[in-house]
C-alpha cells in the first residue's frame, strides 16, 4: 500500500513536471515615434496680418458708366493675390491688372503687372511695379516704390512718377464696408501754372464690399 501511494505520487509529480508551463505574453512593440508634421503653407505669415483688411471682393460704378471691381484672396502663407478689372459700359473689358503681395527677408513687397482688355501689354508697363511696405496700421497700407538693386541686383521699381499707393477699408453710414485705392503722384508742374509749385496728382477710388 505504501509503496502504491508513492508510486502514485511519482507518477503526479513527473506529469506535472512534463505539462508546458505558461510563458509571460511577448510585450507588444512599442509604436514608433511620431514624426513632426509637414509645414503647411496654408498658414499665414504673421507679418500679413495687418494686410488682411483687404479679403474680399470690392466694387463701385464710375460716372461715366465704368464698373471698376478689385478682389483680393485671403493671406495664404506667405503671399496674398488681388486682381482688378475695369469694364467699359458696353460690357467690353477695359484693362486688367493682377497683384501680388508676398513676405520675405527683407520685408512685405508688392509686385503688379498691367495689361489691356486683350491682355495686350502696355509699352509703358512692359515690367512689373515692385512696391514695398511702407505702413500698415488701422486697416490701411501703403507701399512705395522700392530703391534700385534695394530688393537685390537688377531690382527696380518700374513705377515711373508714381509716388505711393494706399487702401484703406473703412465703414460707411450704413454699416458695409468700402475700400478705398488711393494713387499719389510724384509732385509735378501744371503746365497751365508755370509760377504755382509742383503738386502731386491723387486719384480715389471707393469701392463698396459686393460679398
Amino acid at each position: 500500500m505504501h509503496f502504491a501511494l508513492t508510486l502514485a505520487l511519482s507518477v503526479a509529480f513527473v506529469a506535472v513536471q512534463s505539462e508546458p508551463q505558461a510563458q509571460p505574453a511577448p510585450a507588444a512593440p512599442a509604436a514608433p515615434a511620431a514624426k513632426p508634421g509637414p509645414r503647411t503653407p496654408a498658414t499665414p505669415d504673421a507679418a500679413l496680418a495687418p494686410l488682411a483688411f483687404l479679403e474680399g471682393h470690392w466694387v463701385t460704378t464710375l460716372p461715366n458708366g465704368m464698373v471698376s471691381e478689385e478682389s483680393w484672396l485671403p493671406v495664404r502663407g506667405k503671399s496674398m493675390l488681388g486682381s482688378f478689372r475695369q469694364t467699359r459700359p458696353d460690357g467690353t473689358p477695359a484693362f486688367f491688372e493682377f497683384t501680388q503681395i508676398v513676405s520675405g527677408g527683407k520685408g512685405i513687397v508688392l509686385r503688379q503687372v498691367h495689361v489691356h482688355g486683350r491682355f495686350e501689354t502696355d509699352d509703358r508697363r512692359k515690367e512689373p511695379m515692385f512696391l514695398k511696405l511702407a505702413k500698415a496700421e488701422n486697416n490701411s497700407a501703403s507701399f512705395v516704390p522700392v530703391e534700385d538693386g534695394e530688393f537685390g541686383e537688377g531690382t527696380t521699381s518700374h513705377a515711373a512718377d508714381l509716388a505711393s499707393v494706399t487702401y484703406s477699408r473703412t465703414k460707411a453710414e450704413d454699416g458695409t464696408d468700402r475700400l478705398t485705392l488711393r494713387i499719389e503722384s510724384k509732385p509735378v508742374k501744371d503746365p497751365k501754372k508755370p509760377d504755382a509749385p509742383a503738386q502731386p496728382q491723387v486719384i480715389e477710388l471707393t469701392m463698396k464690399r459686393a460679398d
